[in-house]
């Protein structure tokens, strides 16, 4: 039996571990900077610890860690949700159940009611795509569906945000 990778989940899990290999990296140069300030902080006179630690400081905040985090984060909302979408056109056999559970986690009701139109032309380009991609034919046609609506969706669910934040 030939298992079928759908190329949209593979660079969501790809985007998800960079991450996290740049926010492994970025932690272990600010520990690697803590180690060698302290140690040069038992040797260095009391006048110039205010100094030294500004300038460790420094050093750390070019790591841009809280960046970094919240890329990982972002990335791992990203993955959780192509999951999800994944999961639930894989398991979830009724087509309107499917399509409803798919809109519920990705959007608020208030979004939904103002954009109903274009959230379900998307949401069911996506099914269509993917029930077609995974149960028929795993097509370059099929993964284009699910690639340019599965677009479509994060940009709204980022309209989405972008309206919560101002509100």
């Amino acid at each position: 039996m030939a298992i079928r990778r759908h190329h949209l989940i593979e660079e969501a899990k790809a985007e998800l571990d960079l991450a996290y290999e740049e926010v492994k990296r970025a932690e272990q140069a600010v520990m690697s900077l803590e180690f060698e300030y302290n140690e040069r902080m038992h040797q260095a006179p009391a006048e110039a610890m205010a100094e030294l630690i500004a300038e460790k400081e420094a050093k750390q905040e070019g790591h841009m860690l809280d960046s970094l985090y919240e890329m990982q984060n972002e990335s791992a909302q990203r993955f959780a949700l192509v999951s999800a979408a994944f999961a639930i056109v894989s398991s979830v056999q009724d087509e309107e159940m499917s399509l409803d559970l798919i809109k519920r986690i990705l959007f608020r009701r208030d979004f939904l009611r103002r954009n109903k139109l274009e959230v379900d032309k998307h949401i069911r380009a996506f099914h269509r795509g993917l029930r077609e991609y995974m149960r028929k034919e795993s097509s370059p046609e099929a993964d284009k569906t699910v690639r340019t609506s599965w677009s479509e969706i994060e940009r709204m669910t980022a309209l989405q945000a972008k309206e919560a934040k101002a509100a």
